[in-house]
């Protein structure tokens, strides 16, 4: 009777160690902790969004989340690469920002530990030479980029139409030339520009992610080309800085701008005319692919995905998009999202938006 008593006790401390136990994951994050002190560095919080709303789902899927922040620096992104590696998580979540990550893998023993890619992902050439180097990649989640490219335009030459007659004359200001996510708006870009001929590419320029290099560049350009009435960034600190610079020149009623981010305007004037945001809440989806993933490996396998993720931001997501900036997004519960669970939401924004108003 003794032994049967021990039998039970070890068999219900077995499964509760079980059904308790966490995973592991290490997301290298390549931008900044915090927002930077000086506008030189300012490149927008969208990363570190991105970590406190992972950190938001990670606390309900019941996930030990650890990020290491890069701070826009590949150097650094590798080390901390390395170290990750060296600590041999369940996970590994990477970003493969201006396309330097998938040489650098081939070098290093992963150990077999399965990586995700989140946003930005190697091409599938890279992909496959990662494979055959033993590089685990499990899968990844990046949004429509080319798509989200091409609708910024279309919306800004819909507002162009309302507030200026002529001409759209259309500078742009790229992210940079090789992270994938920067060369696939660029892309959208230049679909919407084959389709409307009656739109004119002024200039064009990269701007580096920065609000400030996008005030210098764009302060210069509009002296050179004075007919500019319309600005496509690819993100909403490159799109604060240009219309910071039409403030600067009295001509921010001019020409409408538009980025991609949702994020707050850094003065009160400063605002933009567009933003197309939503792909900050894909940190999420990762964690529920893994989660999922481990909760039912036969049914949820992870894998590569594509999704159509952009939304502009608009008044009925205007709650979402202040607890998203102010970082209070633990209000939702990201558990019903798991495709697991019973009777679980579609993760969209629509339903983020409306999970988030049930619980005010």
């Amino acid at each position: 009777m003794r032994l049967w008593r021990i039998f039970c006790i070890y068999s219900l401390l077995c499964f509760c160690a079980t059904t308790h136990a966490t995973v592991n994951v290490i997301f290298i994050n390549p931008g900044f902790d915090k927002q930077p002190s000086t506008d030189a560095q300012s490149t927008g919080e969208f990363w570190y969004k991105v970590s406190n709303i992972m950190q938001a789902a990670a606390d309900d899927l019941n996930i030990t989340l650890t990020t290491h922040f890069a701070n826009r620096n590949h150097i650094t992104m590798k080390a901390l690469i390395a170290d990750a590696i060296k600590s041999k998580p369940d996970y590994l979540i990477l970003v493969d920002e201006k396309k330097v990550l998938s040489d650098y893998l081939t070098t290093l023993n992963t150990h077999d530990i399965p990586i995700y890619f989140l946003l930005n992902r190697p091409d599938k050439l890279k992909l496959s030479t990662l494979k055959q180097r033993n590089v685990h990649v499990i899968g990844s989640v990046v949004p429509g980029n080319q798509e989200a490219g091409k609708h910024l335009a279309t919306l800004l030459y819909q507002q162009h139409s309302k507030v200026n007659s002529g001409t759209m004359n259309l500078l742009a200001l790229l992210g940079d030339y090789t992270t994938p996510a920067a060369i696939k708006r660029r892309a959208g870009l230049a679909n919407f520009l084959s389709e409307h001929p009656d739109v004119t590419l002024v200039a064009e320029d990269v701007a580096h992610w920065s609000r400030q290099q996008s005030y210098t560049k764009t302060f210069a350009y509009l002296q050179t080309v004075p007919s500019i009435n319309a600005i496509w960034c690819a993100n909403d600190a490159i799109a604060f800085g240009a219309a910071h610079a039409l403030n600067a020149q009295q001509r921010r009623d001019t020409a409408v701008v538009g980025g991609f981010n949702w994020d707050s305007a850094p003065a009160e004037d400063t605002y933009l005319d567009i933003s197309m945001g939503g792909h900050v809440l894909l940190g999420a989806y990762a964690l529920l692919a893994i989660y999922d993933a481990t909760k039912r490996p036969q049914q949820f396998a992870i894998q590569h995905e594509d999704l159509t993720f952009f939304t502009q931001k608009k008044p009925m997501l205007q709650p979402l998009i202040e607890y998203i900036n102010d970082g209070e997004l633990g209000k939702i519960n990201f558990l019903k999202f798991a495709r697991s669970q019973a009777n679980h939401l579609i993760f969209t924004v629509e339903n983020l938006s409306k999970e988030l108003k049930n619980t005010l």
